[in-house]
């Protein structure tokens, strides 16, 4: 105890695996007040078409009881339109950026920063506000990715 399952796309390298699970492991040893040998973390790589039946149905709609973070987005929604779409991604990252400056307990909270951070670490989070999901961006494509999601700030 604890077992950790964390669900993804497919596509992160061995290296961000190892490097996930050693930040995971970090932080529940800490929080849970547990020994590391206790710890276990499992990957499972799900294909985004899968996504919404494997994942969405099972650990998010019905598992509302234990879930406490719920995600941005709703894969069992009609698609948007562009418009709609980058409306709803502005709304999405300053309502975000919102609820992380209340969070930041350092009295020194920047918005872009943030942003950064959260591009840096989760920019699939933000694959609903786009028709092509991060990992099958280009180098050149991710790039402007970037560049719409901070403008939307």
């Amino acid at each position: 105890m604890p077992h950790i399952i964390v669900k993804l796309y497919p596509g992160r390298s061995e290296q961000a695996k190892k490097e996930l699970t050693k930040k995971i492991v970090e932080n529940v040893v800490e929080i849970a007040e547990c020994k590391e040998t206790a710890v276990s973390v499992a990957f499972e790589e799900i294909e985004q078409k899968d996504w919404p039946e494997k994942v969405y149905k099972p650990d998010i709609i019905d598992a509302q009881g234990i879930l406490y973070k719920k995600p941005g987005y709703d894969p069992f929604l009609s698609k948007p339109d562009k418009k709609e779409k980058m409306t709803s991604l502005i709304e999405n990252v300053r309502e975000s950026a919102r609820i992380a400056q209340k969070e930041d307990t350092s009295g020194n909270f920047n918005a872009m920063s943030w942003l950064d951070l959260e591009l840096e670490d989760n920019p699939e989070s933000f694959d609903n506000f786009f028709d092509t999901p991060w990992n099958e961006l280009s180098d050149e494509e991710r790039g402007k990715r970037m560049i719409a999601i901070r403008r939307a700030l």
